[in-house]
């Protein structure tokens, strides 16, 4: 799975993120026969084999051809490190040019892959690593499941199911071609063959995208970042709340659950002094108590010098869950893990750690 650093871009077409379908209308194009696109399918995501020379269940002639017209280029490790935890934080170099991180955590016999979908992101988020690079671009469907399948060869998981969550680098929703093309991937049966229930997307709040995705016939669990209760809060720490304002977002998760009848998951992100008052637990129980949704409180992961937020006090974090719980809420705590790996939620970015902190300028974002 090596490829030199330096090497020229290849023109061919890159096999590795094709679907089902366009696989059988390129193999058609060289002279088969369209089964022969299932066939590599399964090779590619099922086998995990990427020389067509080794697709042994296709004429010898055909396998040649292949390996003169197209190419199997999959994303590589470039770096690893892992945590005091045992979490482990993957820096992925990727066909298209470009690094992301990815993480591997544990939690008791939980195992949970935490998968990127741009490099960069534009919406700038105050509390997110990842908004000092701004979006240098998306990634393509073959490269978000090219992380996937990387952790899986190189932590030997096998058989053992594992949990997918968008939460690294990106806004999935932004890219959403590339993450649902990814989606489909994932949940075919002769590809990775996971079940949806085990895939999450996390958004900061797309609205029309989480409407759209609700549509979906292939379609994963929805998580929602907040982290505030009023737009004010909400408009400076999440630039998208400018578009999109806490009304239209839960009028989007009430109609996702609607169409789906699946719950929203909510994450709220603990910013000492700026969204954990009494009377934020107070408005955030009364936006919630109307939606079929459960509630995440995640104390915020500090980057010294590079963000300017601070975590509340243990006690605080802990005080909030259980006034929540006690107004009707459905919440719990969840501490992330890989911190000493600067792999914890928000902490993901590919940086020079002499690059000036500030925020990237604000690009618009269409959705």
């Amino acid at each position: 799975m090596t490829r030199p650093a330096s090497a020229p871009i290849d023109p061919r077409p890159n096999l590795y993120g094709m679907s089902r379908v366009e696989l059988e209308s390129f193999l058609e194009a060289q002279g088969g026969p369209r089964y022969h696109g299932d066939q590599v399918f399964r090779w590619l995501y099922a086998r995990r084999r990427f020389d067509p020379n080794a697709f042994t269940d296709l004429p010898k002639a055909l396998r040649a051809r292949l390996s003169r017209s197209a190419r199997v280029d999959v994303p590589t490790i470039s770096a690893r490190v892992t945590a005091e935890d045992g979490t482990v934080k993957y820096g992925v170099s990727l066909p298209g040019g470009g690094t992301v991180e990815t993480v591997f955590m544990v939690q008791r016999d939980r195992v949970t892959l935490c998968a990127s979908s741009q490099v960069g992101c534009a919406l700038m988020c105050g509390f997110c690593l990842t908004a000092r690079m701004g979006l240098i671009r998306h990634l393509s469907a073959g490269e978000i499941v090219g992380q996937i399948a990387l952790i899986q060869e190189d932590q030997r998981l096998g058989d053992r199911p594992f949990n997918i969550v968008f939460m690294g680098m990106g806004e999935p929703l932004h890219n959403y071609e590339g993450v649902i093309a990814a989606v489909r991937l994932l949940v075919d049966p002769a590809g990775f063959a996971l079940a949806k229930r085990r895939i999450t997307i996390s958004t900061s709040g797309l609205a029309p995208a989480i409407e759209r995705l609700a549509a979906e016939p292939v379609r994963p669990r929805l998580a929602v970042s907040l982290n505030a209760t009023t737009d004010a809060v909400r408009d400076r720490i999440m630039p998208v709340n400018r578009k999109y304002k806490i009304a239209r977002l839960l009028t989007a998760c009430r109609q996702f659950a609607r169409a789906t009848g699946e719950k929203v998951t909510f994450e709220y992100v603990l910013l000492a002094g700026v969204n954990d008052t009494d009377a934020d637990v107070l408005r955030l129980a009364k936006l919630l108590r109307a939606n079929p949704a459960k509630l995440n409180l995640i104390p915020f992961n500090e980057v010294p010098g590079w963000l300017p937020y601070r975590a509340p006090e243990r006690e605080r974090v802990v005080a909030i869950r259980d006034q929540l719980l006690a107004l009707g809420l459905p919440v719990s705590i969840r501490y992330s893990r890989g911190a000493t790996a600067r792999a914890a939620c928000g902490q993901l970015a590919v940086l020079s750690e002499t690059a000036a902190p500030s925020l990237p300028p604000s690009r618009e974002v269409s959705q």
